[in-house]
């Protein structure tokens, strides 16, 4: 395997295993930190959500059954489609959500700091390049 893709492919797995095994900030999984983090930019239908988030609607609903019985989301009728549900963050679930997203910041700045400073930059134009050329090809994609 060629450099760049055995580092990719580190990388990737690397916060696969974080996403599959641990706990996030010690009060909830890092599928639920992305889902409140997303609701940060408003509400959602569920669907939407799922969708956004690469998980199915079922996993989608079972995840915000959790962070619902935690108070911090709450499920509102979709004023445009009846026979929808809009999913908003609780005054609770957004001080929570705003308080993990301090977290993440914080994460990236430590991993960012192990990265000399003149390369910094780059390193950071590098992922956005990275990540939004993954979101043009992601359904294209079949890799193990």
């Amino acid at each position: 395997m060629k450099t760049i893709a055995r580092d990719v492919v580190a990388f990737c797995r690397l916060f696969g295993s974080l996403e599959r095994e641990q706990v996030c900030c010690g009060t909830v999984t890092v599928a639920q930190c992305v889902a409140l983090q997303t609701l940060l930019e408003g509400d959602w239908d569920v669907s939407s959500l799922a969708r956004e988030s690469r998980v199915t609607k079922g996993a989608m609903t079972r995840l915000l059954d959790g962070l619902s019985a935690r108070g911090w989301v709450e499920r509102l009728p979709d004023p445009d489609d009846g026979r929808r549900w809009r999913v908003a963050l609780t005054r609770e679930g957004r001080a929570e959500a705003q308080r993990l997203e301090r977290v993440t910041e914080e994460s990236v700045q430590l991993v960012l700091s192990r990265i000399p400073a003149e390369r910094r930059a780059r390193t950071i134009e590098a992922v956005g390049d990275l990540r939004r050329a993954l979101e043009e090809v992601r359904d294209r994609i079949d890799c193990c």
